[in-house]
């Protein structure tokens, strides 16, 4: 088995996120016998198992590219090109020079998937750089601000705390590493209104001083003085990674759960976490946001795209879509004037796009990339709107770890927060 083989085998079995592990033994399954079926050069069979294996993970782009691949063997060009332009929509490195595509190559439909590619591989810049800090590997994911008081707030995975900058620029601890019991800390949100801070913590790995027995959190902290007002925790769950956190125009807090595809809402009376919605649609939710009058409450699944909630009867939609687009590889979500930012770490290269929705909001009309490939991107997670407009991290340290979560300092680089007005 080549080199690319394996690393695609290895790439396709550790991201088949949402994917039970009887599903994924049989993706496994269908999928090393089509890649023993290719290297013997019995193309039918190559395609028939990549088939079976595009059925039980459809989203997956390396088993869309293998697809492509297929089909173009056994002469099903159209099957080939359409799978080839969802593959490259998501990670425009694919390879299209090989000789697996050469029946394919003097066709328009091929000539077009190429300009295609050229067209996501460009770089696309309407941010500009509103301020950098040297962490020193706090890694940041996320990032608040208090508009009435110019203060910024950032989530610290590494360090287990909140740091704040005030108007004039100088950073300070909020929080102290660990402190009312934090873990790695996901996000963060003001409520200059009713002057309190939220944040919501999960251990993992990446922290310093790692206790596995911890548990995930939502903690309400005083805005002036960061003194912990209460803590709210789930009762019965035994595992969570609480990856970010939004508010109502009630003040009213709520977190997502990437772990058990949960979205939690905080009760007042029992100081915990009361389970809000669930889906058996999910695979695994990420950024969560509220429409402006809170009738709707936007859900993105890293692997399948946006969804909508109707907070009214709980009734779930996955957003539609008529155009030409990826929706995969959604972190950071926001709602601005009709449409949702989104902040894509999972797509190649990575982006910022702002997706239009029609007048009902159940669909997308348009797609206006904000940031493509831009030069400070090392992975772009999530950020935060002041009035019309955005901040976001632009360079998140997960890539900075060995393989015992150690930060390796040749890695660590100074955080860069992007900014630009929106449409």
């Amino acid at each position: 088995m080549n080199k690319l083989l394996f690393s695609l085998i290895c790439f396709v079995f550790s991201n088949s996120i949402g994917v039970s592990s009887a599903v994924s033994q049989e993706l496994q399954q269908y999928y090393a016998a089509a890649t023993a079926a290719y290297e013997s050069k019995d193309f039918e069979a190559f395609y028939q198992n990549i088939v079976e294996a595009n059925k039980l993970h459809f989203y997956h782009q390396v088993i869309l590219y293998r697809l492509g691949i297929a089909a173009t063997h056994v002469n099903k060009s159209e099957e080939a090109l359409s799978a080839l332009r969802k593959a490259i929509h998501i990670d425009a490195s694919f390879d299209l020079d090989t000789d697996d595509f050469e029946s394919l190559r003097t066709t328009v439909g091929f000539q077009e998937l190429l300009n295609l590619q050229q067209e996501l591989r460009k770089i696309e810049i309407r941010s500009d750089t509103a301020f950098s800090i040297n962490d020193h590997g706090a890694h940041i994911e996320s990032i608040a601000v208090d508009d009435s008081h110019g203060e910024f707030y950032f989530a610290s995975i590494h360090k287990k705390k909140i740091i704040k900058r005030d108007k004039n620029g100088q950073l300070s601890d909020f929080t102290q590493s660990g402190e009312y019991g934090l873990s790695a800390v996901f996000d963060l949100q003001v409520d200059v209104k009713n002057n309190i801070l939220w944040a919501c913590a999960s251990p993992m790995p990446e922290m310093e001083d790692y206790d596995s027995t911890q548990h995930s959190a939502l903690f309400k902290l005083n805005l002036k003085t960061g003194a912990l007002i209460a803590k709210y925790e789930t009762k019965g769950v035994a595992s969570s990674v609480f990856g970010d956190l939004t508010l109502n125009t009630k003040g009213q807090a709520f977190v997502s759960d990437g772990k058990t595809n949960t979205v939690f809402m905080a009760d007042e009376k029992t100081k915990t976490l009361q389970p809000y919605f669930t889906s058996e649609e999910f695979w695994n939710i990420q950024g969560i946001t509220f429409s402006s009058d809170d009738r709707y409450l936007f859900i993105a699944d890293y692997i399948k795209g946006p969804y909508r909630l109707d907070t009214s009867n709980k009734e779930l939609i996955k957003l539609g879509m008529d155009i030409d687009h990826s929706l995969k590889g959604i972190d950071g979500l926001l709602y601005y004037n009709n449409s949702l930012i989104a902040i894509q770490n999972g797509v190649t290269p990575n982006r910022v796009t702002q997706y239009a929705l029609n007048q009902s909001l159940s669909k997308i009309n348009h797609a206006s990339i904000i940031d493509k490939k831009h030069p400070a991107f090392g992975e772009p997670t999530m950020g935060c709107l002041n009035g019309n407009r955005l901040y976001y991290v632009a360079n998140s340290l997960w890539g900075a770890y060995n393989k015992n979560f150690e930060l390796e300092p040749e890695k660590i680089k100074e955080l860069v927060i992007l900014s630009t007005v929106l449409k």
